[in-house]
């Protein structure tokens, strides 16, 4: 073989393998390339869910934080009532957790429900169940992952209340109708006053609005007339609820 032909031959070796290193690397930033437009969507679907689980868990501390202040508002609204008397109302540093409504009693549907709280959140039997700043009732029973709420529209539900804006105090209790019971003849109440818990009781901390009275009627009784309270609270639209605990 000629000097020319090794030169030739040594020429067409080497551009044959600067050729195949070339094709390789056009190979792989093809398939870069193309890795990246295909993948491109599942990032953008990956970052949003992200955003949207980030998202859920600042509304569920906006809305707890809200509840908070909004209770704690009624307090204060006591403190007005009560100012010239000796009895004070502590300053609430409340807890709460909120939890889905994740069934219903069939057999009575408004009157119980089931969340998915439980021991392990730190709920117990008895606990104030509410929305906002208006009371939907008690835990039942619990177990540690969820627990039963009996609530105001359960026949045999009470409460002790108060209206506001007299001080007059009083049972709130279920019984067909909800009522505020052992309102004396004498005592001013009327149609339109807000009755809130009382804090009377060691199951419901003071200033969480029951209802607004709807009907005041003289009775047959010796000593005490017919109060009748709207709930504030639509047990039917609820989805969620708060737990103070």
């Amino acid at each position: 073989m000629s000097r020319i032909q090794l030169l030739l031959f040594g020429f067409f070796l080497a551009t044959s393998f600067i050729l195949l290193i070339l094709n390789q690397n056009i190979d792989i930033y093809l398939t870069n390339r193309l890795s990246q437009i295909l993948l491109f969507p599942l990032r953008v679907i990956s970052d949003y869910l992200q955003y949207l689980h980030v998202s859920q868990k600042k509304i569920d501390y906006l809305e707890s934080e809200l509840s908070k202040i909004q209770c704690e508002n009624h307090f204060l609204r006591y403190q007005l009532i009560l100012s010239n008397s000796k009895d004070t109302i502590p300053f609430l540093n409340l807890k709460m957790v909120k939890a889905i409504i994740i069934g219903r009693d069939p057999t009575n549907f408004n009157g119980f429900l089931y969340i998915n709280k439980g021991t392990k959140d730190g709920l117990c039997v008895n606990n104030p169940v509410i929305i906002q700043d208006k009371l939907i009732g008690r835990i039942k029973s619990v177990s540690e992952n969820t627990a039963i709420v009996e609530t105001i529209e359960n026949d045999g539900f009470a409460v002790s209340g108060m209206d506001s804006r007299t001080g007059v105090f009083g049972i709130v209790k279920k019984n067909k109708e909800l009522s505020f019971e052992y309102i004396k003849h004498n005592d001013e109440v009327y149609c339109g006053d807000s009755v809130y818990t009382s804090g009377l009781s060691e199951k419901f901390p003071r200033g969480i609005l029951i209802g607004t009275i709807c009907e005041v009627k003289k009775t047959d009784d010796l000593f005490f007339k017919k109060v009748l309270i709207q709930p504030a609270v639509r047990i039917n639209k609820l989805y969620y609820a708060y737990v103070i605990y």
